[in-house]
């Protein structure tokens, strides 16, 4: 469940709309709790994205890609 949770944080970061889609999806059908779904996955997935735009990392761009993505995840 760990690995499902991780690769739904990784496509949000990455902007990976279609992917992020296809995860929720799969970690619903393997009765993963919607809330940790949100929690570990989603929300988890922006606090990385907010750091980064902190530290320079990442611009204006990137984090409405990656918003974009878990807007996907949460549709």
């Amino acid at each position: 469940m760990e690995i499902v949770l991780q690769g739904i944080a990784n496509s949000v970061i990455n902007g990976e709309t279609t992917d992020v889609q296809k995860m929720v999806e799969e970690a619903l059908a393997a009765h993963i709790a919607p809330e940790r779904i949100l929690a570990e996955g989603l929300i988890a997935a922006m606090t990385e994205v907010g750091r980064r735009f902190e530290c320079g990392d990442f611009y204006i761009p990137e984090m409405l890609i990656a918003a974009r993505a878990m807007q996907a995840g949460l549709d």
